[in-house]
């Protein structure tokens, strides 16, 4: 009989046979993928830290709506404006009369510049956002002015000092947009929509209110800082030139040579402004001047230091002038204009500069 039982195996497992070895393209091959990979992810990585940072500061890299929200609602609650530029700072403030400004003796600004400003925040909208490199700023006008960058600063503040607007105005982007940065973001905008010119105090004060017709201008009289007085004038507004009428024994080196003084007093852009008791200087010059239709003005010229500053006394001769007198008094009662260099040499000359001597 055979005997039956558990098979045993015959011989020992096949052992599987080795992987071959790599060879050199190949490994080349395997690292050039796992440095794909590898850099794939770290690229993913900076994109989503970059959108993380984006939205930590409310910055997205799409904008869009109001520069400036709410503003419509907040601006009768505006008592404030304070304004930084690298050259300026000043401030506008809300008083019972209407604006003024406090450096310049509290001189009102012309609420035209009020309007247009607020005009200006609800128009004014983002279309893109820019860069935030701070390297870049300066190319849009938006380096900040607190560290004599070009940008200016604008702040508007309700009664309790509660910010209602801030931001820094940049450079304009053609006729229809300018850039800025807003309160709280390091990135610059692209908006549509333009500010008014913020940093000039002149325009909000409006000191350009001088101007009369050059061609109306009948008489000057001047008391130049050197040399004698003297006058000129013409008969009738047709005639081309003004003469020297006084003092004798002068005559103008060319016939038009006084034209240029005699209506220098015509239209003037002051410098700036001051209560006229704050100047201490001393007197150095004097233009006074008569128009056709009976307007007369007088400029009193007072030094400090290199500068020179006009009191002006403006008076009516004839009943048609008494509205335009009355107007710029209002204006110019009780204060002190600064000129410029250019304007103060037109409006003084000295006689010797277009007149000689006559040999008669």
């Amino acid at each position: 009989m055979t005997q039956t039982g558990t098979p045993q195996p015959d011989a020992t497992p096949e052992t599987p046979p080795a992987a071959p070895a790599l060879t050199a393209p190949a490994l080349r091959r395997r690292r050039q993928a796992l440095t794909a990979a590898l850099t794939a992810a770290a690229l993913v990585l900076v994109g989503a830290l970059a959108l993380w940072r984006e939205a930590a500061t409310g910055a997205p890299p799409g904008v869009s709506g109001p520069v400036a929200p709410g503003w419509a609602a907040e601006a009768p609650r505006a008592e404030r404006i304070e304004i930084i530029s690298a050259d300026t700072q000043f401030v506008l403030q809300r008083t019972p009369d209407g604006w003024v400004m406090p450096s310049r003796g509290d001189y009102p600004v012309r609420p035209e510049r009020i309007a247009e400003l607020d005009e200006a925040l609800r128009g004014l909208s983002f279309a893109r956002a820019l860069t935030r490199d701070p390297d870049r700023f300066a190319r849009l006008g938006l380096d900040d002015p607190m560290e004599d960058g070009a940008g200016v600063r604008l702040t508007v503040l309700d009664g309790s000092d509660r910010v209602l607007v801030s931001l820094i105005a940049g450079s304009r982007r053609g006729d229809a947009g300018q850039y800025v940065r807003t309160e709280g973001s390091p990135r610059a905008f692209a908006a549509d929509g333009t500010l008014p010119e913020l940093a000039d105090p002149g325009r909000w004060l409006g000191l350009d209110f001088w101007d009369i017709d050059p061609g109306s201008v009948a008489r000057a009289d001047v008391r130049p800082a050197r040399g004698p007085a003297y006058a000129l004038g013409r008969e009738a507004p047709t005639d081309r030139h003004h003469a020297l009428t006084s003092p004798a024994g002068w005559r103008l080196i060319t016939a038009g040579a006084g034209n240029g003084v005699a209506t220098a007093g015509a239209r003037l852009r002051f410098r700036d402004v001051r209560p006229d008791q704050a100047l201490t200087g001393a007197f150095t010059a004097r233009h006074s001047g008569v128009s056709f239709d009976g307007l007369a003005w007088r400029f009193d010229f007072l030094a400090e230091g290199d500068e020179r500053w006009a009191r002006i006394e403006v008076r009516a001769l004839a009943p048609e002038a008494e509205a335009r007198a009355a107007e710029l008094n209002e204006r110019t009662r009780g204060w002190a204009f600064l000129v410029s260099p250019d304007a103060y040499e037109r409006l003084t000359r000295p006689l010797a500069d277009l007149a000689e001597p006559s040999a008669d």
